[in-house]
């Protein structure tokens, strides 16, 4: 039951719950079945780049926690890096620094943030296995093949391993701090690391390349990144604005050629993102005719394999399946002495919400917030003859 309170709580804020998404990822089964053949690809070796498009408050954020929680499930490693005013994608080391400190990994226990914990997992399940000579193959084969990526990268990644199993734990710091881009370590600190230079905008690239392959040589699926209201980039200055559509812009170029194998990357952002001619995508031509738009057809149709990932308006039969969703959860927290009809409730929610939005169309965040203050409501005022066709029947 405590669960349940959480989710009802969150989405009372307008906040995506950190747990039951299935529960309300209605009229979305072309763009779940997308987004798994997006996972799929990334765990076959293929980088690949999605932009998720749609108004605000239309599920944008639920498809990417949707994404999130399956990839965990799956076996991905996940970093969820929000843009914000003091990170807006304007440089790839930045990028690169963000992306090594959100990192999601699920064991058994716990959904997990930690690239320390990566490898430590890593170097037990080596240790465990009781045979010295296979664990020292295994290390020499994954620094082997990322020293094509980035010599540094590799070296300072043998250090770090080799700290781990000496249990020399300042120098497994001082090794973890470079290869997550920490600009601030030491240079006394550093220089026993024997290694010139650190992440910059020139090696990052390279560098997170190196590090996808490597999620996939420890025996996970792939790399998953998300980048929720990419359409905070247009706050920017001009001149930082255009260099983060140049590095997304580089990235899908990377992708595309094959040089970012096992990674892939979603962005979602507003209408107003995709379309702004002065400040977004469409201000810088480059990187707009490598996404490109979608053909134009009926309200139905949207196609889900494109670079764009439409997020379609939901129809009345949608409305209402959410509306079940909160009658069950609402009811199973509350033990209503009464049955609540949902189809009523959905149709007094949008009535509620139009109010609200002044003719624009009723958003998911808006219509679940209606429902719930609804229920609230009628809990508290289970009288009020605004309810009595709601409540159909007594249980009892």
């Amino acid at each position: 039951m405590k669960e349940v309170d959480k989710v009802l709580n969150a989405l009372r804020m307008g906040v995506i719950p950190g747990t039951s998404i299935d529960d309300f990822m209605v009229g979305r089964d072309r763009e779940k079945s997308e987004l798994e053949d997006f996972m799929l690809s990334v765990e076959e070796g293929e980088g690949r780049v999605k932009f998720i498009r749609g108004a605000y408050g239309s599920g944008k954020t639920f498809m990417m926690k949707y994404l999130t929680e399956k990839a965990l499930d799956q076996g991905f490693i996940i970093a969820n890096v929000p843009i914000h005013s003091g990170f807006g994608f304007s440089k790839l080391e930045g990028v690169y620094a963000n992306i090594m400190n959100h990192l999601l990994v699920r064991t058994e226990e716990e959904t997990s943030t930690s690239f320390e914990m990566i490898f430590e997992k890593w170097i037990e399940g080596l240790k465990s296995s009781g045979d010295a000579r296979k664990a020292s193959q295994n290390i020499y084969n994954v620094i082997k093949a990322l020293s094509d990526y980035n010599s540094s990268f590799s070296s300072v990644l043998l250090i770090y391993i080799r700290a781990l199993i000496s249990r020399d734990y300042e120098l497994s710091t001082i090794a973890a701090a470079w290869i997550k881009g920490d600009k601030n370590i030491a240079y006394q600190l550093k220089r026993r690391l024997n290694v010139k230079g650190s992440v910059d905008g020139d090696n990052a690239l390279d560098i997170l390349s190196g590090f996808s392959k490597l999620i996939h040589l420890l025996g996970y699926k792939g790399l998953i990144i998300t980048f929720d209201e990419a359409e905070i980039i247009m706050q920017q200055r001009v001149d930082t604005r255009l260099k983060a559509y140049t590095n997304i812009r580089q990235l899908m170029d990377s992708a595309g050629a094959g040089l970012l194998d096992y990674a892939g990357f979603v962005f979602a952002g507003t209408d107003e993102f995709f379309d702004d001619e002065e400040k977004g995508i469409k201000s810088y031509k480059a990187l707009n005719q490598r996404i490109g738009s979608s053909v134009q057809g009926p309200s139905s149709l949207t196609n889900v394999r494109q670079p764009i990932l439409q997020i379609q308006a939901l129809n009345g039969e949608d409305y209402e399946a959410l509306a079940i969703k909160m009658v069950e959860l609402h009811s199973k927290s509350y033990a209503y002495e009464y049955v609540v009809n949902a189809m009523n409730i959905a149709n007094l929610a949008k009535l509620e919400a139009s109010k609200t939005i002044e003719g624009s169309t009723i958003t998911v965040r808006i219509f679940l917030k209606k429902v719930l203050e609804l229920l609230d409501l009628m809990l508290d005022n289970p009288n009020l003859p605004i309810f009595n066709a709601i409540k159909v029947s007594n249980k009892g």
